[in-house]
């Protein structure tokens, strides 16, 4: 039987309406001075600030807002959180978001014990965190990237144009609140990135060198429902039903892929979303097509086999091909134009792309051994 570990010591609660029981949450948990992290427009806009700043009227706790996350947040953004936190003698850390806000929000509430700067404990400078930082509260916003049931925070460097991660057990949320309703209002483009996003990490994690038997079906679960109701969901927006699923889905595939890791998709996805400024899901999206051609050549025929039945491909025969033309459709129903060149990536970058590739941590578990010539080939083909 095969060897495996499996942690995940977060406390999930999942349901319609729960974004309403942060304030309470917040005071079962002692909490006095919180810190509520989340980006500057969304949550204003869509009046849900406003509602949750009234509710804790209703309790004895101070709340210090930092909105100050954009969509891809620089290392020294946690390093701005963490001192705003400080100073404050804040008890808890709630990041309410998209995974942009959640994965600043773990990350302060680490950074707060640590010292210099959070870039100085990314990538394998993480095994450096020994320390427990304070509780954490993580909702998100977007059904995509599972940050809040992750030991995954991923910041940019602006200066080296690196985006990496740091890995960590004491980055796990002490709750998430996952609420569907909080997704209802994102538009089109968000909603097939986030999703994409989600559908990748279940693919990957599915296909990673550490895949074992618990996060396998997650995996699977994830992938097979994702598949089915995303592109429902794209042409309903409005649908709370629909968007349940995703949502589900999304979290369900973010405690398979912490356990696992990931692979060349998200490898070589980091550095193309830095140098061509796009949302991550569609950086992911860009490059599945061919990264998964060179890794479903070594796939084994059960692998193969329950891989296809999640896609709606039942015969082992000319499985491989079927399989990637059933995920070419999919991009293709929620409005993804691939090719590099159709967002900004000049054929003369490739080449950096490809030397940047192996500072993730998703590189190593990809399921085929990836070197930079092979990288570079996919590139190409992605072009």
């Amino acid at each position: 039987m095969q060897s495996f570990n499996f942690y995940i010591p977060v406390k999930i609660k999942f349901g319609v309406g729960l974004w309403e029981k942060i304030p309470e949450e917040s005071y079962s948990l002692g909490a006095k001075r919180v810190l509520l992290v989340t980006g500057k427009k969304h949550l204003k806009d869509s009046g849900i600030l406003d509602q949750l700043l009234k509710l804790y009227n209703n309790y004895p706790i101070d709340i210090f807002i930092f909105d100050n996350v954009p969509p891809e947040p620089p290392y020294y953004v946690v390093d701005e959180g963490a001192n705003l936190a400080k100073s404050k003698n804040v008890d808890l850390v709630i990041g309410i978001g998209g995974g942009s806000a959640l994965d600043v929000a773990k990350a302060i509430a680490i950074k707060v014990n640590l010292p210099g700067s959070i870039w100085d404990y990314i990538g394998e400078k993480s095994d450096k965190i020994t320390i427990k930082g304070i509780p954490s509260i993580l909702v998100p916003t977007t059904a995509g990237t599972a940050s809040e049931v992750t030991r995954v925070s991923v910041l940019i460097n602006p200066e080296t144009k690196e985006k990496l991660s740091i890995r960590n057990d004491f980055l796990y949320a002490t709750l998430a609140l996952i609420d569907p309703y909080l997704t209802l209002s994102l538009p089109h483009e968000i909603t097939a990135h986030s999703g994409i996003d989600a559908f990748i990490h279940s693919l990957e994690s599915f296909l990673s060198i550490n895949s074992n038997m618990i996060t396998e079906p997650l995996a699977l679960t994830a992938l097979r429902t994702i598949y089915k109701y995303l592109p429902r969901v794209y042409e309903n927006l409005n649908r709370l039903d629909l968007r349940e699923k995703i949502l589900y889905a999304s979290t369900v595939s973010g405690i398979a892929f912490t356990q696992t890791g990931l692979g060349g998709i998200h490898a070589i996805a980091h550095p193309i979303g830095v140098y061509a400024n796009i949302p991550h899901g569609l950086a992911c999206a860009l490059v599945t097509l061919p990264v998964l051609e060179y890794n479903l050549e070594i796939l084994s025929k059960e692998k193969l086999s329950a891989l296809g039945r999640a896609l709606g491909v039942y015969s082992l025969r000319g499985a491989k091909n079927k399989i990637i033309k059933k995920i070419e459709e999919f991009f293709s129903l929620l409005g993804i134009k691939l090719g590099l060149r159709n967002y900004g990536i000049k054929w003369n970058i490739l080449p950096i792309l490809a030397q940047e590739a192996p500072k993730t941590g998703s590189y190593k578990t990809n399921p085929r051994a990836l070197n930079y010539e092979v990288v570079l080939d996919i590139l190409k083909k992605a072009f």
